[in-house]
């Protein structure tokens, strides 16, 4: 029998609520980036944009049944704050996200904000000027984020951290000498990694009421690189030249980095074409693992996760056991009202700082009202401690009369 029109009608409209109950994401980014994220002006050819974070991200989209959609600038951070932005990034695959010569920045509905700076600039203090300029990475990244979210509401921003330049390392050009791809490592991973630490937790102090992640992608794909089987691909299979770009399989990498933190969630299958390092492609349940693990293990000295904007739908089993909590109403002013399918034994309010306002024990609720009207305004972190999970569950509220 032909089906009629309201057979398929209806037909279309169950596949599109099958896919909004499993989850579907609309993700529409804007980048204010640079070529460690777009890298176009490449020495190794490549049949399409695989040298690009947005490349990778919307393979993996699809594979997972999300909707991306991406706009970009290039320049570095005082570039960036000369606001408005334009849309100079097109892709062969990546859907555009924004016309900017014809229509304002509100009209392309943005989810979210990506923004780099650069890798060479780690020396001094991200609240320190620029040489010669009169702004320093802390005040163009605030001037950006003000600006865009008085553009977009609910907007979340995520700063990309990338990896340094790598010249300073070589004595004989490159590739380098595995001492010198020892050191750069270690730099990486160490005065690197704290000035981004430094910059994070600035704009988390500056920006009280926005959602501020960090995405240590540098990092993580440094540690990667460092342990077997990974240590035996060669590096200039990797990177391109010193500043360094990356080859297909570190932007790869970047994307599979990105695509967890920005989703909350594990990285689908995936079968990566033959232009991805074999060593990668052939481990890479194991490799989504690893960064999986190290974006949960990144937080803040009080516990707090620096990745993930709301709790973590876990893909598979972690070694703290979670309880079903729901918190409500956030923002709140006066009160804040805690549901728990485990009785709560113990609470504590603490601020992005770490300091503790208020620890309360409690007589194993399954519902508790939290008085908060004499907390400053701003982001805190509430721990709840059950009967079943000693180690606690983090929660982020706004207080904010």
């Amino acid at each position: 029998m032909k089906p009629t029109i309201t057979s398929l009608s209806l037909l279309l409209f169950f596949i599109v609520c099958t896919q909004l109950s499993l989850g579907q994401q609309n993700i529409r980014t804007f980048i204010f980036g640079h070529s460690l994220i777009h890298h176009e002006a490449q020495v190794n050819e490549t049949p399409s944009q695989e040298t690009s974070v947005p490349h990778w991200f919307v393979e993996l989209t699809k594979s997972a049944g999300h909707d991306y959609a991406v706009g970009g600038q290039y320049g570095f951070l005082p570039q960036h704050a000369n606001v408005p932005p334009i849309s100079q990034w097109g892709f062969d695959s990546v859907p555009g996200a924004w016309e900017s010569d014809t229509e304002p920045f509100s009209a392309a509905n943005f989810t979210n904000i990506m923004i780099t700076p650069g890798n060479f600039i780690q020396w001094q203090g991200p609240d320190v000027n620029y040489y010669g300029e009169d702004i320093s990475p802390l005040d163009a990244t605030n001037t950006i984020i003000n600006w865009t979210k008085s553009q977009e509401d609910g907007l979340k921003f995520y700063l990309y951290e990338n990896w340094p330049d790598m010249g300073g390392y070589l004595s004989n050009g490159f590739p380098p000498t595995a001492e010198e791809w020892t050191n750069y490592n270690t730099y990486l991973q160490a005065d690197f990694h704290d000035w981004f630490l430094e910059y994070h937790d600035s704009l988390i102090i500056s920006q009280p009421y926005n959602c501020i992640s960090m995405i240590p992608v540098g990092p993580i794909i440094s540690k990667l690189l460092m342990t077997a089987p990974y240590n035996q691909i060669p590096i200039d299979s990797l990177y391109e030249d010193d500043a360094p770009h990356g080859r297909p399989s570190i932007y790869f990498l970047a994307a599979l980095t990105t695509y967890m933190a920005m989703t909350e969630e594990l990285a689908p299958s995936y079968s990566a074409p033959s232009i991805i390092h074999p060593v990668i492609t052939s481990n890479y349940q194991s490799v989504v693992n690893f960064i999986w693990d190290e974006l949960h293990a990144f937080e803040t000295p009080n516990g707090n996760s620096r990745v993930f904007c709301s709790p973590v739908t876990e893909s598979r089993p972690i070694s703290t056991e979670s309880i079903a909590i729901q918190l409500y109403p956030n923002p709140a002013s006066q009160s804040i009202r805690v549901i728990s399918k485990e009785p709560i034994v113990h609470i504590e309010i603490s601020d992005i700082l770490g300091n503790t306002y208020q620890s309360q024990e409690l007589n194993n609720n399954f519902n508790s009202n939290i008085d908060i009207h004499q907390l400053p305004n701003g982001v805190y972190f509430l721990k709840i401690t059950s009967t079943k999970n000693k180690t606690g569950k983090i929660l982020r509220f706004t207080k904010d009369d």
